[in-house]
């Protein structure tokens, strides 16, 4: 065999890869150039003859990879639910603290990570290890569609690990109680959590505020 003739089916194997990953994070747009791809080459292999083949071979191939994404996406929030069932990593045993990130950064009024920051830094000042649980519409709020995990780390000054963003349409509520009660954690947040009371049941809440620009934290 050639050196094109073993490339060439490798090369294919990744670019569906490549597409089936592609389809998994940014679906809509993926499926929309796809269609335009396929709207260009029209113009030169219409459905008619022999193209019917080629044509019904590539339709087989983004039908399959479109249901390997599906299973991808669906598979993200187990892998999410058994990523929070572990045990916290502590840096030089320090105690772990729970923030409700989402209900946190919106102390100071608009969602600001600022707002985030600041409390995550007060914590860390007084030797605690931060946890900070997420829903996935905070990046919206925050006006940053692009914030993953690895931005929000960044940003709050954390390790990967520190940060849990939860996955799409659920509640980082269910998740971040469940971690504090399972690990003996104070919660951060300003929320009652009523519609969880069973689960909220014996844990500390420290509720905060934001004076003069700097986080003060009731309970602590």
């Amino acid at each position: 065999m050639t050196p094109i003739e073993i490339l060439t089916p490798v090369i294919l194997l990744l670019a569906f890869v490549g597409y089936v990953f592609c389809l998994s994070r940014i679906l809509w747009v993926t499926l929309g150039l796809t269609a335009a791809i396929g709207a260009y080459f029209l113009r030169g292999y219409p459905f008619e003859g022999a193209n019917l083949f080629y044509w019904g071979v590539a339709g087989g191939v983004i039908f399959t990879a479109w249901l390997a994404a599906m299973a991808l996406r669906r598979a993200e929030p187990v892998t999410k639910a058994q990523l929070l069932a572990k045990k916290p990593k502590r840096k030089n045993d320090l105690p772990g603290v729970v923030i409700d990130g989402t209900n946190v950064m919106f102390w100071d009024g608009e969602a600001d990570l600022r707002t985030l920051r600041a409390v995550v830094d007060k914590l860390r000042a007084k030797n605690l290890s931060p946890f900070v649980f997420l829903d996935a519409s905070s990046r919206h709020h925050l006006g940053d569609k692009s914030l993953n995990q690895n931005g929000f780390a960044k940003a709050l000054g954390v390790t990967r690990d520190q940060i849990m963003v939860c996955p799409a349409q659920t509640e980082a509520d269910a998740f971040l109680l469940k971690f504090a009660k399972e690990n003996s954690m104070p919660v951060v947040s300003n929320d009652r959590f009523g519609d969880r009371a069973a689960q909220a049941k014996g844990l500390k809440l420290i509720k905060g505020v934001i004076a003069g620009g700097k986080p003060v934290l009731q309970g602590l």
